[in-house]
């Protein structure tokens, strides 16, 4: 769609938004997929996808496109992709909120003036642009253990969080195990800390379970079955040795992974990550666009959730393919994470590579079917992002 500043160049009729949500910002998936997904006539979104010089040089943004237009996404729908100097967010937040601030108040005054704006902020540095933007509602949506990004600096995130959590009508945690965390850390504020796992994209259900896997994209067409899949960043938090173990105890299956290698390689778990590579049965596919995961994991006999049990991201995480993958119906297997262990009737949570090992070849020798898969789907149908981001907003004060 054309870019836009003006609500006259889309017929755009401002009187009937009663709110206005602007997400700062919605460079994560998950993010992009809940609030995309909102889908009130009364209610405006804008999402932001902020990053620096640096990082846009290295996804290929050259300078000249480094200053864009707000979009206009959807009826009630804006995306404003911004690029700001480097250090911007840690370094010079006042100063570097400004540019953020001035989108915000621009979209607010020429498409929902007469509506109520309500910041949803991602990172606890964002609340220096609350003190630009001044919002009737601030929403802190806790995606991670933010201290672990920037563990120099972890002290100065713990007293942004704080105040995030302290001054924000609702703070949403998509882990259950950041509410346990920043409720005893902050408990003159637990009763506003609020759990809400990642949504199912509405896009990715179907109109049924897939109780059998579904046919495979191309790529998969010849791979020997059964098919067992990863959808995820090649990265750290991965168990390498335990895929490499599964890979060595069931040669006849082919170990599907889909996403990004890593963008920078080093650490110990290189050596660990090579190994599972170099197995004849594992198969890297590399990373595909987000509106096509669905396809690989419904066609995948069993799917994986191979992460390290002890690694702190992982504690703390609520990782996205829980529902990307409960959406298909398809059985899964996890290690021991937090977040899974909330789903112990539609997933495999288990506590050591031998239980893993066990529980996928379980349900191969089953004929790929653990007999959970409509549950599953019935529960992705219930919480898809448009239902999840629904409850955030009936969340908000009246």
């Amino acid at each position: 769609m054309a870019a836009t500043d003006e609500p006259a160049s889309t017929g755009h009729d401002t009187s009937r938004i009663r709110l206005a949500l602007a997400v700062a910002d919605t460079n994560w998936f998950s993010t992009e997929n809940l609030f995309r997904e909102v889908c009130h006539e009364d209610v405006a979104t804008l999402l932001l996808k902020c990053q620096d010089y640096l990082n846009a040089w290295q996804k290929g943004t050259r300078p000249w496109r480094w200053k864009l237009p707000r979009i206009q996404r959807g009826q009630n729908l804006w995306q404003h992709e911004l690029t700001l100097p480097s250090g911007w967010m840690k370094k010079f937040p006042t100063i570097g909120m400004r540019p953020i601030g001035r989108s915000i108040l621009n979209w607010h005054e020429t498409q929902a003036p007469d509506a109520r704006l309500a910041l949803v902020m991602t990172y606890p540095h964002y609340v220096h642009l609350s003190d630009i933007v001044h919002p009737n509602y601030q929403i802190y949506f806790n995606l991670d253990d933010y201290a672990l990004y920037w563990p120099r600096f972890a002290d100065r995130i713990r007293e942004l969080e704080r105040r995030a959590v302290l001054e924000s009508d609702v703070t949403i945690c998509v882990s259950k195990r950041r509410v346990d965390e920043l409720r005893a850390a902050i408990p003159e504020a637990s009763a506003k800390i609020r759990h809400l796992p990642h949504g199912a994209p509405t896009a990715s259900l179907s109109d049924h379970a897939w109780e059998e896997p579904a046919p495979p994209p191309r790529e998969l067409a010849d791979l020997p079955r059964p098919l067992l899949g990863f959808i995820g960043t090649m990265e750290d938090r991965l168990d390498w040795k335990l895929l490499t173990r599964l890979s060595e105890a069931m040669p006849e299956a082919s170990i599907v992974l889909v996403g990004r290698p890593p963008a920078q390689p080093a650490g110990d778990w290189l050596a660990d990550y090579q190994r599972c590579l170099d197995r004849p049965n594992v198969h890297p596919l590399g990373w595909k666009p987000q509106e096509s995961i669905h396809l690989y994991n419904r066609a995948f006999d069993v799917c994986l959730i191979p992460y390290q049990s002890d690694h702190p991201f992982n504690l703390a995480c609520c990782p996205t393919k829980i529902m990307d993958y409960m959406v298909t119906g398809r059985p899964i297997v996890s290690t021991d994470l937090p977040e899974c262990r909330l789903y112990p009737e539609l997933l495999e949570v288990t506590k050591s590579d031998d239980e893993f090992i066990s529980s996928v070849r379980k349900i191969v020798d089953a004929g790929s079917k653990d007999g959970k898969a409509t549950h599953r789907f019935e529960w992705a149908r219930a919480n898809t992002c448009r239902h999840v981001v629904d409850r955030l907003i009936e969340w908000l004060p009246n």
